[in-house]
């Protein structure tokens, strides 16, 4: 891979803006990094008063970016003589491919003024970036020169020809929203925020529909399911030809675990035994997890404790703490499931989902739910049971609750199995006509 001139030099670095990884450290390809020379900029690292600040230079030769990093130092360390330069007119890029890496830019808050920044997370970020590719890749297959393609050429004709390809191509109402809202998002970047005289091509492409009818798992397909998670029959062929052996000693009780408290696949796979909380008489009282997707919107500063979420103690779930020993293994820092293992938390929770597909499917049960479901379920049981759904913690709102958790069929069932009447108690004798 050709690289840009480097010789070590203090606050100097290589970034690739195609993978977001500092690439001066090796001639070779950096945690594998293949992206071309085009991708690369010289990038400025330096810690004022304890803070990171980075800046990403204009400077294409190691010379000038020397140049330029000295005089950003400058400006650093006397601030005030600065303070009344000019600032230079921000010259608009023209390449589509360009602004891309602009947009990249602009969503990781690279020289956005502080009071307009929003804090993304990377994850998000890289999603988003990747969606954009993905419109990028389209155009080069349909024959467009990437190296000469305007941001300003791309009209409503090319974006709806990437927008019938996507349609056609994407079963799923979510996949294909998640494609488009990426580019209406990146069109209103370049319109709005760096306010390009272009037309927004993407602000009237419309998002397909959601099924917002939440979906629960039943009790005898739950219960079949697990009746299959053995060692015997476990080994799923891939695609590529490849074996894996889905099957685990922990994974039946993962699943379990997953069903019994209602937390998300990852909160799952870090509940440790020093979150089974006692009682004054030394009986189970609840079991403290930790709603990591609030955490990460909310709290990505680490200024605030975790939000935490008490779990409630039902048979099924103190019967599955008991084979899991919690009393020889209380407070210990240990995770509930696969404890021993090395594997991260995240690489657990997707062999947790993969496994559960797998078993799924050899319990031959329809693939209109997932092990995500489980989370409905529990849901939809405490609202139906308790009508507590709403204090329990796990969620902001109940508006949120009723939109996408609670399965309203299962509701209405278990109120006809309550014997709600129209009359009540005193319903009178209607004759039949």
């Amino acid at each position: 891979m050709k690289q840009l001139k480097y010789k070590k030099f203090s606050g100097l670095h290589i970034v690739c803006k195609g993978c977001n990884r500092n690439i001066e450290v090796t001639q070779t390809p950096y945690q594998g990094c293949n992206h071309p020379i085009e991708k690369q900029r010289y990038k400025g690292l330096y810690r004022i008063n304890g803070k990171r600040t980075t800046k990403d230079l204009s400077s294409k030769t190691y010379d000038d970016a020397i140049s330029e990093l000295l005089d950003w130092k400058k400006q650093l360390d006397n601030p005030i003589q600065f303070k009344l330069t000019e600032p230079k007119k921000e010259k608009k890029v023209e390449l589509f491919e360009d602004c891309i890496l602009m947009y990249s830019d602009w969503l990781e808050n690279i020289d956005v003024a502080a009071h307009e920044q929003k804090h993304r997370s990377k994850k998000y970020i890289d999603e988003t970036v990747r969606y954009v590719h993905k419109f990028k890749h389209l155009l080069t297959s349909k024959g467009h020169n990437l190296n000469k393609l305007t941001i300003q050429q791309i009209d409503k004709k090319i974006f709806g020809e990437y927008y019938g390809h996507v349609k056609e191509k994407t079963n799923s109402p979510s996949t294909f929203n998640h494609h488009i809202r990426a580019l209406k998002n990146f069109f209103k970047f370049i319109v709005d925020v760096k306010e390009y005289p272009i037309l927004n091509v993407a602000k009237k492409a419309t998002l397909m529909y959601e099924n917002p009818n939440p979906f629960s798992i039943d009790d005898k397909d739950f219960i079949m399911l697990l009746s299959v998670v053995t060692e015997n029959d476990s080994i799923q062929i891939m695609k590529d030809g490849k074996k894996r052996n889905r099957y685990r000693t922990w994974t039946k009780d993962s699943f379990e675990l997953a069903a019994y408290t209602g937390m998300r696949l990852e909160e799952v796979a870090q509940l440790k035994y020093s979150d089974i909380k006692l009682d004054d008489n030394e009986t189970l009282d609840y079991l403290e997890g930790t709603d990591l997707k609030f955490f990460r919107a909310h709290n990505w500063d680490n200024t605030q404790a975790p939000k935490t979420v008490p779990i409630p103690i039902t048979p099924e779930l103190e019967n599955l703490l008991h084979r899991l020993d919690y009393k020889n293994n209380l407070g210990a820092d240990r995770y509930l499931i696969d404890g021993d293992c090395k594997m991260s938390r995240k690489s657990l929770a997707k062999e947790m989902s993969h496994a559960f597909t797998f078993f799924r499917r050899k319990a031959g049960l329809p693939n209109n739910f997932s092990i995500k479901h489980l989370r409905k379920t529990f849901l939809t049981k405490l609202d139906i049971q308790t009508g507590l759904v709403e204090s329990a913690g796990y969620q902001k709102t109940i508006s949120v609750i009723r939109k996408n958790y609670i399965n309203a069929r299962a509701v209405s069932r278990e109120i006809k199995n309550k014997g709600f009447s129209y009359f009540g108690s005193t319903a009178p004798t209607l004759k039949t006509v």
